[in-house]
């Protein structure tokens, strides 16, 4: 090398690898990520006799995860903006999915890059 330069020698690094590092992350990384979310959410869950907040729950299936509710009044309590509640609020799940988006992107990334 002439001219002043730097060079890197990257012949044992594989895309291959990448990937399927990446892949074997990606489920432990996607229910570490939507565990933070649920939490984050059952914060801000409204509390009558607490069936709802206790019935948060995570599901892992290939690339997605997800952060569900039952019972017949999650979405109606979800989406009841002139209810008062002694604690919780609305938008108890869509809330934190802003709020909490860094923290989310955060952990996804920090599980893949330590399975690399």
């Amino acid at each position: 090398m002439t001219g002043g330069g730097i060079a890197f020698d990257v012949s044992g690094l594989t895309l291959d690898r990448l990937k399927a590092g990446a892949a074997q992350a990606k489920p432990e990384a996607l229910a570490e990520a939507a565990e933070h979310l649920r939490r984050a959410a059952v914060e801000l869950t409204p509390v009558l006799t607490g069936k709802l907040a206790a019935s948060a729950a995570v599901t892992v299936e290939d690339d997605r995860a997800a952060v569900t509710y039952d019972g017949p009044y999650a979405r109606y309590q979800h989406e009841g903006l002139g209810f008062r509640h002694e604690h919780g609020q609305a938008k108890y799940l869509e809330q934190p999915v802003t709020t909490e988006k860094d923290a989310i992107f955060g952990i996804l990334a920090r599980r893949v890059k330590d399975a690399l």
